[in-house]
């Protein structure tokens, strides 16, 4: 009787036990899936040794997951680099509401404006260099003004005001060029020009006698 079990065991294990089939779909998702059962038209049969692992429980579906992307840094220069370019930013000063006039009777030449920083870099002791040109075409003076409030940001503004003496003639010529110093150096921007006529010296006629 032993024997004979023995034999029935033997013969069993010989015939090869029927491969379960695994099958593989992808759902609305895009998630892959993989099961014995086939759950979705479709459905390709997939061989269990190239099934990739995974430690899900039954029934619980994997998540969603959003594909890898590497990280690219836009300025690929090192931090110290970068550090280096924001301490050395240039200003960039302009000049604007430029307004020039003779003070009469002292006829003194006034001049007013207004200096504003473009640049990333702080435009320190903004200002303006001055020149006045004779009717003849020649320097007759330079001199500077310096606009209130200092150390000027980017977008920041500053006034500016002040008085020379005017040449001899009836016409001068003036020319104002915008500067701040930054911590590379002194930087100008655009200049403004005008031109003005200068009123001549009133004389008052002798006063006439009346008789009686």
């Amino acid at each position: 009787m032993h024997i004979l079990l023995l034999i029935l065991l033997l013969t069993l294990r010989s015939f090869p036990v029927a491969a379960e089939e695994i099958y593989k779909w992808e759902d609305d998702k895009g998630v892959i899936h993989y099961g014995d059962r086939l759950q979705k038209p479709g459905a390709q049969p997939f061989s269990k040794e190239k099934a990739p692992y995974s430690n899900l429980k039954e029934g619980q579906e994997e998540p969603a997951r959003e594909p890898k992307v590497d990280a690219v840094d836009d300025n690929p220069k090192p931090r110290g680099a970068r550090r280096s370019g924001l301490s050395t930013a240039r200003p960039s000063p302009s000049l604007k509401g430029a307004k020039a006039w003779i003070d009469w009777p002292r006829k003194d030449f006034w001049f007013s404006g207004v200096i504003r920083n473009g640049g990333k870099g702080i435009c320190e002791t903004p200002g303006a260099e001055i020149t006045i040109i004779d009717e003849l075409g020649s320097v007759d003076g330079k001199f500077e003004l310096t606009a209130k409030p200092g150390d000027l940001g980017r977008g920041g503004e500053a006034e500016l005001s002040g008085k020379y003496f005017s040449p001899i003639g009836d016409t001068l010529s003036w020319e104002a060029t915008p500067r701040c110093s930054g911590l590379t150096g002194v930087f100008q921007g655009a200049s403004k020009r005008g031109k003005l006529k200068i009123p001549r010296s009133r004389t008052v006629g002798p006063k006439r006698s009346r008789t009686k």
